[in-house]
């Protein structure tokens, strides 16, 4: 088989053409940004406007009316939207230039710090590299995090002025007391509520429009623009707190356009495609895929999980989804998103019958198995499918947690589409490892990237080694240009986490993988997530949590082991159509049954339960790795709850936190 990755003269592993040579540097973006003399992301983004100039750049729905609506006993808002209506790439260049002459007007002053608090929109990104234009270095936390911790990140930083949206800016009556040094915050507007009502907001905070700021200033032209460097921090990305207190990590400009050559190498992207974006443009996977799709020339479309499709959370009945619309050519996601999609398709086929759920099920058998035959398959069974998607999709990107390979096969043959698996971190801004667009053998995260160094290093207490047979095994380590200054204001985390050896910044990432004989990398554990029992023997948290979660009765999940004791137990949510579901299998009267009394039914939780162990075995755990008991909710894990990162991990401290005395009745029923 071809080979994707090979060991260079100092051992380490790199990416490789199949023939097994290193894998050429003057490729992607590389040649032309070095023609252009692009060092910096400001310099990346006026190369886009020189070449693309009058392209659409960034589109936005009309938003055209809300309103409240009463959904299984909850207040849910849901949205009517428009079309889409874009500006090109030289209207953006002109908004970026007058964002950033109006901060600067504002008292902020090179090599300064401003901080983006909001939602994934236009603006954010207008908003960003107008900062970054003037030497200021943007400063980004999750709208999902809790007060205190937003908080933390802007005294963190000593900031003056921050950007906001009108969702987000009542928040602010809360955080602005434990703000002192916050003067101005500026509001993107909703598109029918402008900045909306700030009167109990603090009026010793000027509150200024962002439509203000993309106006011209006669008086901006006294300003001068300084020059960013490269090694300047340009990005202070504030993690999503999954083990704890936010931490900053400190991205430079070189360690971006590392990342953005390293993605342009990976994927076939130019200018007649559409990227569809709605992951938060906090997270570094999300902020690194739209500045590459800027420098190569696409157009990106503005979307949130919660209005994707038809049958997203805030799309009005009988209203269109963001995708129908925008028929986007790629995108990147989350694990989570994707089992979704895949587990709604194959519950909506259900309720159509028993012929076309079979016919469903035949055609995507002989798909999988007679690849041929997927022409056909596409045309008579899973057109209806992707057009839910806008029907020209040929790509999606997926990272930041493991994936079922089965999630990956469905993907590929429902949608007709290319999915590329990747690994990485905000320290390594996005890049680590990728897999080809032609790969056949799934399972893996792929070879380096370009311009990527790998290397494993034994982790003795876990038992892997890079002796280990057949393939390698140890904590990955990697190196290069890519790599994060280190986190703000925490030199014992930053010495511990990163160090330099051989003229090469390297990250120790704290996960486990194996290198196989072609050079591709498997994520195979976490260290802070490897749990050893009573037994002596050791459970990978995450890695039963992913082949749990494909149970199609699952909609997330999280594995708790205590090591004193000898089996694992789980905290399972599942939706309320399954409950109802499994009641009617067991002839349980549930018409006039909530939720929580359906999840507290001895019967139906040990159906539940009965299933989720078939289905471990079935996916290869072995008795201690499959839960021992359950316990059921049907509230969400979303973002907002505190129990999921905004990229949709899990946050493990605040779930065992919160079902603690669950968890504590499960282990004291199994003694």
């Amino acid at each position: 088989m071809a080979l994707r990755g090979v060991r260079n003269s100092d051992g380490y592993l790199i990416k490789s053409l199949p023939s097994g040579h290193p894998f050429p540097l003057e490729y992607g973006l590389q040649p032309e940004f070095k023609a252009a003399n692009v060092t910096t992301l400001n310099e990346a983004f006026q190369f886009s406007v020189n070449r693309f100039g009058d392209q659409c750049c960034l589109a936005t729905r009309c938003l055209l009316a809300r309103e409240q609506q009463e959904v299984n006993g909850r207040i849910m808002e849901k949205l009517e939207h428009g079309e889409y209506t874009w500006e090109t790439y030289n209207q953006v260049s002109e908004s970026v230039h007058n964002v950033g002459l109006g901060v600067r007007m504002r008292g902020i002053n090179p090599l300064d710090r401003v901080v983006v608090f909001a939602e994934t929109r236009a603006e954010w990104l207008i908003a960003a590299l107008g900062c970054l234009q003037h030497r200021i270095t943007v400063v980004t936390v999750y709208s999902n995090l809790p007060d205190y911790a937003v908080a933390h990140c802007i005294n963190e930083t000593e900031v003056s002025l921050l950007f906001t949206s009108y969702n987000l800016l009542p928040r602010f009556e809360r955080i602005l007391p434990q703000c002192p040094k916050v003067t101005t915050i500026v509001v993107m507007e909703d598109q029918l509520e402008g900045i909306g009502d700030y009167s109990t907001i603090s009026t010793s905070v000027t509150i200024v429009p962002f439509n203000d700021l993309e106006r011209p200033n006669p008086q901006s032209v006294l300003v001068d623009i300084p020059a960013p460097e490269g090694e300047d921090v340009a990005i202070l990305m504030y993690t999503s707190g999954s083990t704890g207190t936010p931490k900053g990590v400190e991205l430079t400009h070189t360690n971006i356009l590392a990342s953005m050559i390293a993605f342009s190498t990976q994927v076939l992207v130019g200018p007649e495609d559409r990227y569809l974006a709605f992951l938060p443009l906090a997270h570094i996977i999300e902020l690194a895929t739209e500045v590459t799709t800027l420098a190569l020339g696409a157009t990106i479309y503005y979307s949130s999980p919660f209005t994707l499709t038809n049958t997203s959370t805030k799309v009005k009945a009988g209203c269109v989804g963001d995708s129908r619309k925008a028929k986007p050519t790629f995108f990147v996601s989350v694990p989570l998103l994707l089992e979704r999609i895949i587990k709604g398709v194959k519950q909506k086929v259900e309720t159509q019958g028993r012929l076309k759920s079979s016919i469903f099920k035949a055609a995507l058998k002989i798909s999988k198995h007679i690849p041929a035959l997927s022409g056909l398959t596409d045309r008579i069974v899973f057109k209806r499918v992707q057009e839910e998607f806008g029907g020209h999709l040929k790509l999606i990107a997926v990272g930041g947690a493991p994936i079922s390979v089965d999630i990956i096969r469905d993907m590929k043959t429902i949608f007709n589409i290319t999915v590329q698996v990747g690994y990485g971190a905000t320290e390594t801004a996005a890049s680590c490892t990728s897999m080809d667009g032609d790969e056949t053998v799934l399972g893996h995260t792929g070879a380096p990237n370009v311009g990527v160094f790998l290397k494993l290093e034994d982790w003795e207490e876990g038992g892997y080694r890079t002796t280990d047979r057949p393939n390698s095994r140890g904590e990955i380590i990697v190196g290069g240009s890519f790599i994060a200054k280190g986190y703000y204001k925490m030199p014992e985390a930053t010495e511990a986490a990163f160090f330099d050896e051989n003229g090469i910044r390297w990250f120790r990432t704290g996960d486990i993988g194996e290198i196989d004989s072609r050079g591709c990398v498997t994520i195979i554990d976490r260290k802070k997530d490897l749990v050893k029992l009573n037994t002596g023997e050791y459970v990978a948290l995450s890695n039963l949590e992913c082949k749990l979660k494909t149970l199609p009765d699952v909609d997330n999940i999280c594995v708790i082991a205590d090591s004193t004791k000898s089996c694992v137990v789980a905290v399972v949510v599942v939706l309320l159509e399954t409950l109802q579901k499994v009641a009617s299998s067991l002839y349980i009267k549930h018409d006039n049954l909530i939720g929580e009394e359906l999840c507290n039914n001895s019967q139906i939780k040990g159906a539940i339960l009965k299933q989720l162990q078939s289905h471990g075995t079935r996916c290869g755990l072995n008795r201690r790795e499959v839960p021992a008991d359950i316990t059921l909710t049907t509230e969400p894990w979303t973002p907002d709850s505190g129990l999921v990162t905004a990229s949709l991990k899990l946050k493990r401290r605040p779930i065992i936190q919160h079902f603690q005395h669950n968890i504590t009745n499960m282990y004291s029923n199994l003694d």
